[in-house]
């Protein structure tokens, strides 16, 4: 056979290896979420809300439409045993864990909040004193705007996209973050975004870490009255009292309220508590505030021409106001099922306007939360069940004392902070004390406290391998360099917070069980009861649009959405 021959029907010999036409050979490597003309989304709208428990979407339906939420069921993919499997479950590393197919053991980012021995103080997730804000002209956003992804050690799947779908010829995707919280705008759209805008007193502004000034539209945004008049509207219930089944009764004493207000009852008058409660920002706390991202998220597309060209765009919304309704008022109060209402008819607005702007068919969506939220356990103490509030407190004096005493020095611990205990390194190396020793005996003092259900050390989640269980949830957002010496993990149901409202951060299914949603061209419709992870949706849109996995990705693509 000449070498001529057998190169002419190599193909044809690989196709009926495939048992298939050359033709549909190609066609077997193409990824499986594109359009019907064979070509990738031209919009990804990735959608975090902010402290979203899974069994909202349970108990909170009777009171959703058809558009919003009812729409995933309808149409799209839903993983209904869906979990973070780290902890500490907070916004920052939620966000991180989200766009990077991991957790903080990998990419870092261990709290919203944590002490950093490299500077001797806290530090915030998306803090960057290399960066300026950037605002409107005459407008000083000060340290509000000093913030980018550079604590972020690893890439983002968006990241990943936006270099996958670059065209040589110059067609480039742009990646666009939103949310009322900085975290909840830069972490999500990653590294090489093109912009990530979020609100400070009561304008959207970013930092120079992706421009040196905002554009047109945004300020265009920023100089109308949209956060004035919904401020002037009130907060009213959407529907009528009785109709809220998933929630107490209005005015219970597990509810906070507003400064300068004296009960958590409806309605309220937000004029009236503005001046006290942030002036502008008041918005954040109440559903408003995912009216004015949906106002702001439907401004960019248009004017930034998302999904308009050949090559598909991102779009990354996360929507805080529940958080700051969750933490005020709780997990059962109606003012968090009236903000999930009132959010469900926002989504409803959003894919609706994006049937009419990018085109039925033709753009992709998934919703996800970055933690979810443990029952007010005031409500649940009053029920018999075995919670309760933790001060730590007096754990910390007697921990610092029992240090002092048995090592004879009373400079050993650096901080306790997120639950961990910092030992200070420089200063045991010098007196020649063993770390390890001083960590178990900490941990060892530590775990005498009644409300404490377990203490870990550095050598423990260094030595050992938790496969299981919210050992393993710890050990995953554990971080060699950066985290504690020692962790401090409380019993199921217990809280460190106000008597009011509710919060988060436990390696808990409480904390852990969150949604997870998508929908668009070669999404199925149905569900899965298997356990998936957050950190297996960066990888299961990589293998679903054809782009690669994120440099530390730990996920998995969920083999259901696939069969």
């Amino acid at each position: 056979m000449s070498t001529k021959f057998a190169l002419s029907i190599l193909p044809l010999l690989l196709a009926s290896l495939w048992n298939c036409t050359p033709t549909n050979a190609v066609l077997a490597q193409t990824p499986q979420g594109v359009t019907v003309e064979n070509k990738p989304p031209k919009l990804v709208v990735a959608i975090t809300v902010d402290q979203m428990r899974a069994d909202y979407l349970t108990r909170y339906s009777n009171g959703f439409g058809e558009k919003g939420f009812k729409r995933f069921f309808r149409e799209g993919f839903i993983g209904m045993d869906h979990h973070f499997s780290y902890a500490p479950t907070y916004t920052g590393p939620g966000h991180a864990s989200i766009a990077t197919g991991t957790t903080p053991a990998v990419h870092g980012i261990i709290g919203n909040n944590w002490f950093s021995r490299a500077d001797s103080t806290k530090v915030y997730c998306v803090e960057d004193k290399e960066v300026q804000g950037v605002g409107m002209s005459g407008i000083d956003p000060g340290t509000a705007g000093q913030m980018s992804p550079a604590r972020l050690n690893a890439s983002t799947w968006a990241d990943e996209f936006k270099l996958h779908f670059t065209q040589r010829e110059g067609g480039e995707p742009k990646v666009i973050g939103a949310s009322m919280k900085d975290r909840g705008a830069i972490l999500p759209a990653g590294h090489s975004a093109d912009a990530a805008y979020w609100l400070s007193s009561g304008q959207f502004i970013s930092s120079s870490h992706y421009m040196e000034a905002l554009p047109k539209w945004v300020r265009q945004f920023n100089k109308s009255d949209a956060v004035e008049d919904l401020i002037s509207q009130g907060w009213s219930l959407r529907d009528a009292p009785e109709s809220y089944a998933g929630s107490m009764a209005d005015n219970t004493p597990y509810e906070g309220t507003w400064r300068g207000g004296e009960r958590p009852t409806f309605p309220y008058d937000l004029e009236a508590f503005e001046e006290d409660n942030g002036g502008q920002d008041i918005i954040k706390g109440t559903p408003h505030g995912n009216t004015l991202l949906v106002d702001f998220a439907l401004a960019a597309i248009e004017a930034e021409a998302l999904g308009a060209d050949r090559v598909p765009d991102v779009l990354a919304i996360s929507f805080s106001s529940t958080d700051y309704v969750g933490h005020k008022f709780g997990a059962h109060a109606m003012e968090t099922e009236d903000t999930y209402r009132r959010l469900d008819d926002e989504l409803g607005r959003l894919f609706t306007a994006l049937d009419s702007l990018i085109g039925t068919g033709q753009w992709t969506a998934f919703l996800t939360a970055d933690h979810g939220a443990v029952t007010v356990p005031g409500l649940e103490k009053k029920r018999g069940l075995p919670v309760d509030y933790w001060n730590p407190e007096p754990m910390k004096a007697t921990v610092y004392a029992a240090v002092n005493e048995k090592f004879g020095h009373s400079d050993l611990i650096l901080e306790y902070d997120n639950d961990q205990f910092f030992l200070n390194r420089p200063i045991l190396r010098e007196k020649g004390i063993d770390a390890d020793a001083v960590a178990r005996f900490a941990a060892s003092t530590a775990s005498t406290f009644p409300e404490v259900q377990k203490t870990m050390t550095a050598a423990d989640l260094r030595g050992s391998t938790y496969t299981e269980g919210a050992e393993a949830n710890i050990q995953r957002g554990w971080h060699a360099t950066v985290s504690g010496d020692v962790v401090v993990m409380l019993k199921p149901g217990y809280l460190e917070y106000s008597r009011t409202g509710t919060s988060h951060g436990s390696p808990y299914a409480y904390d852990t069980h969150v949604p997870f949603l998508m929908m668009g061209p070669g999404v199925p419709q149905g569900r899965t009861y298997r356990r998936t992870e957050i950190r297996d949706i960066a990888p299961t849109l990589s293998a679903l649009l054809g782009f690669p996995r994120p440099s530390g990705c730990t996920g998995h693509p969920i083999p259901a959405l696939f069969d």
